[in-house]
This record gives structure tokens, sequence and C-alpha cells, in this order.
């Protein structure tokens, strides 16, 4: 079922306005008022993000602050702080510039509009300090995952690639931290989770899209998705459950035809990778490289399962394990970028000659595609609905 079109899309001459507005003020972001969670259990519809963890800590705030402890009271006020002050856990209590403010978890709240900083980077929402392990300090970002989503998009999508693109993206990460902290109960600030850079990051364009969508998600069976969404395609995504085998069944299960992304840098690589490297991806150390191949059923295609040879012997591993293996430790201009090869590959010198498309894991929303896409004229459902089949598109009550 594609997804429910229930928002009225912003009109063209919206959209040329605030392309201009961009143009125009290029510092300008939109700033919401600063909303804190109470004390306690994190709100649906809200975040924590695990910034960081570490025996000392710099943090900063603009403004002042309280210190909650676990019962929610409040046991310190404090004024403002320069950027650098040092925050630490030691002997089971956190020291804030060597002031013992007590027993961790401990929660810093702004008191007026003003941020809180970590490590010179402010970030909306409040702060969370725990002890990691009881022999570190953790920071964890608790805030409204739309002003999570502010620090985000501008890290997972550049603002040229228009409104209607930016607005799938933000549906897309919207759904995908929501159905992370369901899962797990908090985000990584990387690509673990999604990147995410606090208010600094922050963008007009990028801010939009998020409050033009606001409580949208994609759903399958009454659940919010894990929305996974890449790079560039290559031509075409891939079915969840072979990437991802806890992938849910009927919704992104099977492969999108896509040439919108044509225009992305890396819709096309080629890569000469040492033999010594792929024999050791394979655990065939020592020999010569003689053949590696794939198992699709026709060119470009995405092997299952990719077979390495050398000396006589031969080991078998997945295309992803391949692609992580060949790829880990290595400068982006050497790596595997996705699993799609365009043509069989062939052994030169010794070494692996590989022709590929696209970049990332394929599964979900192309991003250079969202672009191509929106700029032939679809809105953000329409977006949606191409990559995320089987998913449907709803408001968050």
């Amino acid at each position: 079922m594609p997804p429910a079109c229930l928002i009225a899309d912003v009109d063209a001459r919206s959209a040329l306005l605030a392309l201009a507005l961009v143009a125009a003020l290029p510092n300008c972001v939109e700033a919401p008022r600063q909303r804190l969670a109470p004390p306690g259990v994190r709100p649906l519809g809200w975040v924590d993000v695990r910034l960081a963890s570490g025996p000392r800590l710099e943090l900063g705030a603009d403004g002042p602050f309280d210190v909650l402890d676990r019962q929610g009271r409040v046991i310190h006020r404090h004024g403002a702080l320069p950027r650098g002050a040092s925050i630490e856990l030691s002997a089971g209590r956190v020291h804030l510039d060597g002031r013992s403010l007590g027993s961790p978890p401990l929660e810093l709240r702004p008191t007026s509009e003003g941020l809180l900083s970590l490590d010179g980077r402010p970030y909306r929402g409040l702060f969370r300090l725990e002890s990691a392990e009881g022999r570190a300090l953790r920071v964890v970002n608790r805030l409204p995952v739309d002003d999570y989503l502010r620090g985000v998009l501008p890290k997972e999508m550049p603002d040229r690639f228009g409104l209607e693109a930016l607005k799938a993206q933000a549906v897309a990460a919207r759904s995908y931290a929501l159905a992370e902290i369901g899962q797990r109960g908090w985000l990584h600030p990387d690509q673990r989770s999604q990147v995410y850079g606090g208010v600094e990051a922050e963008s007009l364009l990028s801010g939009m899209a998020v409050t033009r969508t606001s409580q949208e998600v994609l759903t399958h069976g009454g659940r919010v998705i894990t929305a996974w969404f890449h790079s560039t395609c290559g031509g075409g995504t891939v079915p969840a459950r072979t990437i991802f085998p806890a992938a849910p069944r009927g919704v992104m299960d099977r492969p999108v035809v896509c040439h919108d992304c044509e225009a992305s840098p890396v819709y096309a690589w080629e890569r000469r990778i040492p033999g010594s490297t792929v024999l050791r991806a394979a655990g065939l150390e020592g020999g010569t490289l003689q053949a590696v191949a794939g198992s699709p059923s026709r060119y470009p295609g995405r092997p299952d399962r990719v077979t390495v040879r050398a000396g006589g012997r031969s080991a078998s591993l997945s295309g992803d394990a391949f692609r992580s293996r060949v790829s880990a430790g290595r400068p982006m201009a050497q790596q595997l970028l996705s699993t799609r090869w365009a043509e069989v590959p062939s052994v030169q010198a010794g070494a692996l000659v590989l022709r590929g498309q696209g970049w990332g894991h394929g599964v979900g929303l192309c991003q250079f595609g969202a672009a191509g896409y929106a700029g032939r004229g679809a809105s953000y459902r329409a977006i949606l609905a191409r990559y995320y089949v089987g998913a449907e598109l709803v408001r968050l009550k």
C-alpha cells in the first residue's frame, strides 16, 4: 500500500520563497522555543542521544542551569559556564571544575533559552550524566525528536537537494530514530544511528523540512519502521532482508528500479584491490589470487555470495561481508562503495579489478535518487512511496 496522502504539500511558490530565503540569509536558522522534558522517564516522541563518554569531558552553558538528582530534585543551581569547563566522574561522584555535584544519574537543565554544550558544540534539550560501567562519565542529550532532526538533516542530506527531498529525508530520519529508540532506548550521534551535529549543523531549509513534516512517520503493521536510507543505489535498491535479516516482511521487500541517482559522483566507480587484501578478507592468506566470482544472475547485480580462489583453495562469504572486509581500514577512494557490481570482476596482475555502482547498503531511500526525482517534480510523498514500498505515511497522535 502506498503512503497515505495526509498532509497538504507546500506549493511551488512557497518552495521558491524558501530557496530565496536561504540564498539571502545563509546564516539564518529557524529557532524553535527550547523545550525540556520533565525530570525522570523520557516522554514519548523524545530521544536520548549518547553524545560521548570518558573520564573527563568539556562542558559549557551560555546561560544558567539547574542540576537535578535521580528523584528530580534541584540540588544545585549554576550560572553560565565558559566552554571548556571540566566535568568528570571520580570516586562515584560527578565533579564540575573540581566541585562535587553528586552521584549519577544527574540532569543538567537550562533555566532559560540558553543551550548546554559538550566539547565546544551546543545542543538543544537537556543533558543526563550517567555512569558508563562505573569508570567513565556518559553525557546523554535528551530532546524532542524534531529538535534532534534539525541537527541531523544537514549532516545526512545537503540543502541543495531541495525541499521535497529534504522532507522525504526528514520523515525517514524521524521514523528511523523513533524505531531505534523503541528497540534500544537510545541513539548514537554518528553513522551507527544517524549523524547528529547539534545546533551548529542546523540550516533554514532543513529546519523547514522538519517543521513541514512534523509528527509524520512511516509505519507497517501499526509500527514505526526502521526507515533505512543510503547515498546512491546505482540504479536499483536491494530488499531490506537481504542486508537486515530482522527487517519485517511486507515492506521494502523487493528491489526498486531507480535511475534518478545518475548525477551522483559515485553512481559508477572502479577499484583495483591488491590480491593480498582480498585473500585476507576471505581468510586465505598466502598464495596468489586467481579468481573472484559473484552470484548475480545478471549484471549490474548484487551477489548474495562471493567466492575467492587462490592456489587450489577457495572460500565463500556473503556479498555484504566481502565488501566490509575488503574495505575495512582503507580510505574511501579504495573502498568497495556498495555490493552492486556493474560487470563480472577480473584478476589482473594479481589484483582484483571491480567496477561497481552506488554507495551504501542499498536499502530504502536513495538520497541522490530522491534529489533527482524531486527535480523532476515529485513530492516528498511520491519519493517515500517509491522507496518504502509497503509502508504507510501517518501522523503520530
